[in-house]
């Protein structure tokens, strides 16, 4: 079935779908919203995750300024703060505000649903890659079938090993599932940095469509493009994946400035980091870059790659990171068809990949500077060959 150009995916579905307020669209996730681009959001495309312990009054708070239009999900995350156990795959809510006569996780899916948002994902705890895990992740199924209440996303945060070492399991799990379902993948560092998670991932994609991805990087439009019914992508690091409970995420690297999409590069890095090798000013021409150059009126247009150097530009390396992964959306989502927008997304990265060596050539002082991730590496290859096309969404 091709995709409509429309300006609003979600319009062609009947209000009997659980997903047609989000369906199509790439979200931005957050969780603390002092630098996020909340104003930025598009009404059309996109739309707002909110996680962390203060979730529930910042989407309250989100929606009561923005008004109706823009979709609002609603994240619990409470697997960031605990692992699930067979006896235990959910976090309940302890003193509920609402009636009901539910209990359990019927019960707290209620209270969560009460929002005033469009969805809200089920409180999971973090599945951990073992036996374990496993039955924690086959009981919280159960759970979720038998419950059964509408506005609710069966939240499946999984440590990124299930991709490649309990694939099977997992597939099978997604499958079974009643309830609309997305993925949450967790690692300390990149969860789909690997060639190998990137392919696993978009097998289980391919085998469990309409599943989403959500808290995730660039990622969300390679799912997107195979099978996902919608995506989220994080406005900082720490909400571009799941971090084990107990554990400290992050890489090596200044702390101190924002990471930043280099476009040609389509690959996040420090804004330290672009400043100290990039040769020249390349200045982004993205509307948030345009805008900040017009407020300074130097006479050029946009804003150089290598001016987000200190905490201070955060706000507006986040405000260019969304407005480029949205642009590659809505170009990818142009097209009439999956097939059509699987080889455009193939070209993007293809393009991407072979600019690294352009710039380790030219414009880095230092050989080999840029080193393209092995996702990418795989999603600008031939990775589509057996996959259904249309049929699969």
């Amino acid at each position: 079935m091709p995709r409509s150009p429309g300006p609003s995916p979600s319009a062609s579905h009947a209000p009997s779908d659980p997903l047609a307020a989000v369906r199509d669209r790439v979200l931005l996730h957050v969780k603390g919203t002092a630098s996020a681009p909340l104003d930025r959001v598009s009404v059309e495309s996109a739309g707002v995750v909110f996680s962390g312990k203060n979730a529930q009054d910042k989407a309250k708070e989100f929606v009561t300024e923005k008004g109706p239009g823009c979709p609002v999900v609603l994240d619990p995350s409470a697997y960031e703060d605990f692992h699930a156990t067979p006896e235990e795959p959910f976090t309940l809510e302890r003193q509920l505000r609402v009636d009901t006569r539910r209990t359990g996780v019927g019960a707290t899916l209620e209270h969560l649903a009460s929002n005033p948002v469009d969805l809200v994902l089920s409180p999971t705890r973090y599945l951990r890659c073992d036996d374990a895990g496993g039955r924690a992740l086959d009981e919280a199924v159960r759970q979720i079938n038998e419950a059964g209440v509408w506005g609710v996303v069966f939240s499946v945060p999984v440590d990124a090993r299930w991709l490649t070492d309990r694939r099977e399991h997992l597939v099978a799990s997604l499958r079974r599932a009643r309830a609309p379902k997305a993925l949450i993948l967790g690692d300390r560092g990149n969860p789909v940095g690997s060639g190998a998670r990137a392919r696993a991932l978009r097998e289980v994609l391919r085998a469990c469509p309409e599943t989403a991805l959500l808290r995730t990087d660039l990622a969300a439009l390679d799912a997107m493009a195979h099978g996902a019914a919608f995506a989220s992508i994080g406005d900082t690091a720490s909400v571009r994946h799941a971090v084990p409970p107990g554990k400290q995420g992050g890489g090596p690297g200044s702390k101190s400035s924002p990471d930043v999409i280099m476009p040609a590069l389509m690959g996040y890095f420090h804004g330290s980091t672009l400043a100290e090798r990039l040769r020249d000013s390349r200045r982004c021409d993205c509307l948030p870059c345009v805008e900040w150059g017009e407020a300074r009126d130097n006479g050029e247009v946009g804003r150089p790659l290598t001016d987000f150097q200190d905490t201070s530009d955060t706000g507006g390396a986040h405000a260019h990171n969304m407005a480029l992964w949205s642009r590659w959306w809505r170009e990818l989502r142009s097209e009439h068809s999956y097939d059509d927008m699987r080889a455009r997304w193939r070209g993007m990265c293809q393009r991407a990949h072979l600019e690294y060596e352009w710039h380790n050539r030219a414009i880095s002082p230092r050989q080999d500077t840029f080193r393209a991730s092995d996702a990418l590496r795989y999603w600008a290859g031939a990775g589509d060959e057996g996959s259904p096309s249309s049929a699969a969404r």
